[in-house]
């Protein structure tokens, strides 16, 4: 079956596509404002199988300690520390924590910070520039159970690799999913 163009988590959810598209590589690389463990803990069985995962992610605007001019040195990793020791072990999100947190130390989840202005920008990239089968998800979908389930989002797939990773050579040329 082939995957939809239009992804608006009414007819088809974020969530079915990128469960497809886990199954079918091995990275995947994702830019967001906003991700919380609810989204992982929606993909955990598939998104464990892939091999390398790179997250990039907005300042958070909304807590306190970052609402500095420049956020403080130990951001998001001290961050990203204290939400998984905080987890409830009853939680139903305590197994996401462990798995976060295990693919952190073994270098599988690599999380970047994006603090050169408001990250607005949300994509999910499926492959590396040595891929044949790369496909983006560009769109309004942050990596949040909400926006990857059901909030009424609007987001575009291109499966055409070359467009996917396609590196601008002039200043005139579009870039790529992958490019930046």
């Amino acid at each position: 079956m082939p995957l939809p163009k239009i992804i608006d988590n009414e007819r088809s959810s974020l969530l079915d596509v990128l469960k497809v598209l886990c199954l079918e590589h091995k990275e995947l690389s994702i830019a967001t404002g906003y991700w919380d463990l609810a989204a992982i803990r929606e993909l955990l069985p598939d998104i464990d199988k892939l091999e390398k995962i790179r997250l990039l992610i907005g300042r958070e605007p909304l807590i306190p300690r970052h609402q500095l001019a420049l956020p403080e040195g130990d951001f998001p990793e001290e961050d990203f520390k204290f939400d998984l020791a905080n987890v409830d072990p009853s939680s139903p999100l305590r197994e996401a924590a462990t798995a976060v947190s295990s693919w952190i130390e073994s270098g599988k989840l690599e999380v970047k910070l994006f603090t050169t202005d408001f990250l607005h920008a949300k994509t999910y990239v499926f492959g590396n520039f040595a891929s044949n089968n790369a496909v983006g998800v560009i769109g309004s979908s942050n990596f949040t159970r909400n926006g990857i389930t059901k909030n009424t989002e609007l987001n575009a797939l291109e499966d055409d690799y070359k467009v996917v990773l396609f590196q601008p050579k002039t200043e005139l040329q579009e870039t790529g999913h992958l490019s930046r």
